[in-house]
């Protein structure tokens, strides 16, 4: 315990944790570490019985640190209806490679597509992480935010077993196509209005996507929040 209370410390964090069942656990599989570094999962039990939430941020330390936050903020909403709460921390090295994989291209085209590239390849970790133990899901709602949000859309395209799509503002310039033979999953879209690092006129893109591929999909709108999760979300969705 003593482990993730000083990991949650460096958040700065105002929540008692001390009510809640929290673990965390270093993903050491050989191969990740040699390219990605140590990814962290923080694991919370809860009492419901509406199966898992994964949650995904962004790339950096400071999004995870939003994000969980958030969440804390709203936690009364998730923890009767979810059994396990889980939220992925990415390394610091999954980070500096995000920015490297384009740092030095002035082509956008270019640039958004190995930005592209680098999301796919991140689905796939995370993907592979899902399948292994101590997860090794079936049937559970997948929550992703900016960056997180982009991967969250292709681990749900490659991955059946997410029957339940939160997307919190994502980053993704295939926007909603990944998603075209998910007929089945229940797709729920937010944003805020502020947004100033994702533009909320982006959300049109991917709802026109969701119309015209016939996805299921609801969208939740928000004047105020910025590019953060925004706690009504959870709410309406719970």
């Amino acid at each position: 315990m003593s482990d993730i209370k000083d990991y949650l410390d460096k958040c700065q964090n105002d929540y008692n944790f001390d009510d809640y069942d929290f673990n965390i656990y270093n993903i050491e599989e050989p191969n990740l570490l040699k390219k990605y570094g140590t990814i962290k999962i923080v694991k919370v039990k809860l009492s419901g019985d509406g199966g898992p939430l994964v949650v995904i941020p962004g790339y950096s330390f400071k999004s995870f640190c939003s994000m969980i936050q958030k969440v804390f903020k709203g936690f009364e909403y998730i923890k009767n209806k979810y059994s396990e709460f889980y939220m992925i921390s990415w390394s610091p090295e999954i980070k500096e490679l995000s920015i490297e994989v384009s740092r030095n291209v002035e082509d956008e085209d270019t640039k958004f597509r190995l930005n592209e590239q680098f999301r796919i390849e991140m689905a796939h970790v995370v993907d592979k992480i899902l399948r292994s133990p101590p997860m090794d899901f079936k049937n559970f709602t997948l929550m992703g935010k900016s960056a997180g949000g982009g991967v969250s859309i292709y681990i749900a395209s490659m991955n059946e077993e997410v029957k339940t799509l939160m997307l919190c503002c994502p980053g993704i310039s295939e926007r909603g196509r990944p998603l075209a033979n998910r007929k089945d999953l229940d797709i729920h879209l937010s944003w805020n209005e502020d947004d100033d690092v994702i533009p909320y006129k982006v959300s049109e893109e991917l709802i026109n996507d969701f119309k015209n591929q016939d996805n299921k999909y609801k969208f939740y709108s928000y004047p105020t929040g910025g590019h953060e999760l925004n706690v009504e979300f959870l709410k309406v969705t719970m």
